[in-house]
């Protein structure tokens, strides 16, 4: 049956899993709309024991959907439900460094121990052992033994297992064979009832229009909503009032730098001979990795932009991956003359047409370049 309006799952929350700017904008529960009837009855299952009718569970979805927040949200609501313990909690990554790790002292007995005995495991960010064929040995491996033991198991993923490349068959179909549950974007209806929710628990005075419009405009994950909000409620002072006009003032501004970003991106895209979507997709191409890296690394230079900011417009992406792309790139512009002087036109043209923070003529210090050798005397 569809969820017909946006309704709460306490998860209390107490593992923090925002930076520091943002503690105080979580809530402690996780927001489920129409457009996610599935999360509902999965956590329910999980809480009250009972997933092993649907072993495993996976959340699927793309960055900014909540799969963390729910994964930690999981873990803490197991153990003040009075579930059992010992609960594991881990990346997917962590699992494979710490299985190195365990191999080279020895230790590998111990390490699969630790999550035989577990209660509840939850794995996120599955994607990120693909191609790890050893690893995903071992996950088979502990995956048969959990459902032998009934012990629930939670995997988060971007996309459906079976669709990530890289991941063995014999890991997929089982995974396949389980729950999975598709975690989309908000909704407008759940994006306006978690404005209203922020508005309560921060005391920020906001008119229901005003809420009404943010959540009809800012589209997207969550944390872009929550982002507009923080930024309005500092803007404000003193917690003024957030209004219609306040709003929509807003909100023009930040159409404007969303029109700047695809104006770089796309003569970046012209420049590499690379097509857009590519650049704002997820290919790994060598080319499009390049374009999308000087992309990065543009908008940062010419408009200032947090990577936050810069990772949402390319495919919603983490800021640390954003932040990932600048550096490998700055790097290349130092060690690469053919990539240095195709940056350095599109940085010139670029801010010739005005998309830039400043009005000062372009100089050439402003791109990385290689420190010269001093010669010995």
């Amino acid at each position: 049956m569809a969820v017909e309006e946006v309704t709460k799952i306490p998860l209390a929350n107490g593992l923090d899993t925002q930076p520091q700017n943002h503690r105080g904008w979580e809530l402690p529960y996780f927001l489920v709309g129409p457009e996610n009837p599935l999360v509902e009855p999965a956590v329910r299952a999980i809480l009250e024991g009972k997933p092993v009718h649907y072993f495993p569970v996976v959340f699927y979805g793309p960055t900014g959907v909540g799969k963390t927040h729910l994964a930690y949200g999981l873990a803490e609501a197991w153990k003040r439900t009075g579930n059992p313990g010992p609960v594991v909690l881990e990346t997917a990554i962590d699992f494979h460094r710490q299985l190195a790790d365990a191999l080279e002292s020895q230790a590998l007995v111990e390490f699969l121990e630790r999550r035989q005995r577990a209660k509840l495991w939850i794995l996120e960010d599955l994607e990120t052992i693909a191609g790890k064929s050893f690893t995903q040995l071992q996950c088979v491996q502990l995956l048969d033994q959990l459902q032998l033991q009934g012990t629930p198991l939670v995997l988060t993923c971007r996309v459906l297992p079976g669709c990530i490349p890289g991941l063995e068959a014999r890991l997929q179909s089982r995974l396949m064979r389980g729950l999975l549950v598709n975690l989309a974007l908000p909704s407008v209806q759940t994006r306006r009832r978690f404005l209203e929710e922020l508005v309560q628990n921060r005391q920020i005075r906001c008119a229901p229009e005003a809420i009404s419009l943010l959540a009809a405009r800012v589209q997207g994950p969550l944390v872009r909503v929550r982002k507009a909000l923080m930024e309005l409620a500092y803007l404000s002072g003193d917690r003024q009032s957030v209004h219609v006009q306040k709003v929509q003032t807003y909100l023009e501004q930040h159409h404007d730098v969303v029109g700047k970003i695809r104006k770089i991106a796309e003569l970046t895209a012209q420049q590499f001979s690379v097509r857009l979507r590519d650049v704002r997709g997820p290919s790994r191409k060598k080319q499009v990795v390049y374009a999308r890296g000087a992309a990065v690394y543009l908008a940062r230079q010419l408009l200032g932009l947090s990577f936050q900011q810069i990772g949402a417009f390319f495919g919603n992406r983490d800021h640390t991956t954003i932040l990932h792309s600048y550096q490998k790139t700055k790097k290349l512009l130092a060690d690469d003359p053919a990539v240095r002087h195709v940056v350095e036109t599109l940085y010139e043209k670029l801010h010739h047409e005005g998309l830039s923070k400043t009005t000062e003529t372009p100089r050439s210090e402003a791109l990385v370049r290689p420190k010269p050798k001093r010669l010995k005397t």
